[in-house]
């Protein structure tokens, strides 16, 4: 008898561990979501040599900021169209009732030359593994970004590549219509006013939190440093770079899309 029931929980466990490991393949499975497919334009013209492709799968939920990426894909040596991309997104980074989608653009030197104009809806329901992003090709009016009303994320100051933490929010400026700026400088939150010219932006007093962030952060203070009295300005494409010539400060942003 002894024997019997020992034998009997032996292949009950037998089953159970099965029955376990087959509800962690499946759950496996799941825990990942694949969007893929191919980014492609129509015309037929040769790339500038050194361009690139770009292709984000985004969480396009808030319409009052800037699209959170949940992945990238940068591709080189591009030569004639279609390009192929993939992605495989953990399914605890997404969001019940959030919206999101998927964009493609081509940059060549920090100049936009094409872009997907329209929505392309991806994480909702259905098949996402065959897309096609058509790019249209951006006008070299249209591809310089406006200084005012652009959200202006912080890539570089005196030279030096700004790095974010993963997770952390990034450092930006934007400069609204009329004469309010306002902004992130990595730990505070700063605003203030502004007036422009052709060529020169004249910053009034900024004020903002005063949070000391550990570890510090070496591109903050100069940043805030930046927006002292006049700072020359220039857009080159989508590349904002702002000098103070009266403390030697430069930086560089880059334009980000308000979804």
């Amino acid at each position: 008898m002894f024997f019997a029931r020992s034998r009997s929980g032996y292949l009950t466990s037998i089953l159970a561990a099965t029955v376990l490991l087959s509800g962690c393949s499946t759950l496996t499975e799941q825990q990942t979501h694949t969007v893929s497919g191919q980014a492609l334009y129509r015309e037929r013209i040769t790339l500038p040599p050194a361009s690139s492709l770009e292709v984000k799968v985004q969480d396009v939920s808030r319409a009052d900021a800037p699209a959170e990426v949940l992945a990238t894909l940068i591709r080189g040596d591009l030569a004639a169209p279609p390009y192929a991309f993939s992605f495989k997104i953990p399914a605890d980074q997404l969001q019940p009732g959030h919206r999101y989608s998927v964009r493609a653009t081509i940059s060549h030197q920090d100049q936009l030359l094409f872009t997907t104009d329209q929505h392309y809806p991806v994480l909702a329901s259905g098949d996402d593994t065959n897309l096609m992003l058509v790019m249209k090709r951006v006008a070299s009016e249209q591809a310089r970004a406006s200084l005012q009303n652009t959200y202006w994320k912080l890539t570089h100051v005196n030279g030096t590549p700004v790095q974010v933490a993963e997770g952390e929010r990034e450092p930006h400026l934007i400069l609204k219509q009329g004469d309010r700026v306002q902004g992130y400088s990595g730990c505070n939150q700063f605003m203030g006013q502004f007036s422009q010219t052709a060529t020169q932006l004249s910053f009034g007093p900024i004020a903002g939190t005063m949070r000391a962030c550990m570890p510090s952060l070496d591109y903050e203070r100069p940043f805030l440093q930046l927006m002292q009295g006049q700072v020359d300005w220039s857009v080159e494409g989508e590349t904002l770079k702002l000098h103070n010539p009266d403390n030697n400060i430069s930086a560089r942003f880059k334009a980000v899309y308000l979804q």
